[in-house]
């Protein structure tokens, strides 16, 4: 069952992006993106919650593998930190110079322009450009190959599984109901 939940919410993440990209909405899109990079880095890490080092192993080892980009995950993860926080690209890491700001490139937008702009005015050092496609699309293939690997470790994909039972669900009055009356059977009340 909660293999089915975790499959689930990550198509629905997916569907989320995806609507926000056809509309248009490029910070929203961004901000679920970065959830769903830190969902899959809490799933795979032996963490009770979503760390910094969870995100950034992620992003090394599946996200930036399946599509390499010109930022680094501490690039990314300091973007996310910005986003989801302030929603600005603003955060310590980057304020402080340890990760590069990011500047997206989005819809028919050319990222090598976006970069080489970047380069011509000597800022690479403090920006890099990444197309919101390309960051999406490196997600979703570095979600794949991770759902590959639990296929064939069943101790890690039963690790996984039980995470993602507690992930957030939908829930109609009869479910409700039929879980109530459970509970009430199991408590004897």
């Amino acid at each position: 069952m909660s293999e089915l939940v975790l499959y689930k919410n990550i198509m629905l993440l997916g569907k989320g992006i995806d609507t926000c990209i056809e509309k248009k909405l490029i910070g929203p899109a961004l901000i679920l993106l970065y959830s769903g990079i830190d969902t899959a880095g809490w799933l795979d890490s032996s963490e009770e919650y979503a760390t910094r080092t969870s995100f950034i192993n992620w992003v090394d080892v599946y996200l930036l593998k399946a599509k390499p980009l010109q930022c680094t995950s501490i690039d990314l993860y300091a973007e996310r930190c910005g986003l989801l926080h302030t929603f600005t690209p603003d955060s310590k890491l980057s304020s402080s110079g340890n990760a590069r700001r990011i500047y997206y490139a989005w819809g028919t937008a050319n990222v090598q322009d976006l970069q080489w702009s970047i380069d011509i005015a000597k800022k690479s050092r403090k920006y890099v450009a990444v197309h919101i496609d390309d960051l999406y699309e490196a997600w979703r293939l570095g979600i794949l190959q991770f759902a590959e690997e639990l296929e064939r470790d069943p101790i890690r994909k039963s690790r996984v599984s039980s995470k993602a039972s507690k992930f957030f669900s939908e829930m109609g009055m009869k479910d409700l109901t039929n879980v109530l009356t459970k509970l009430d059977k199991d408590t004897g009340a």
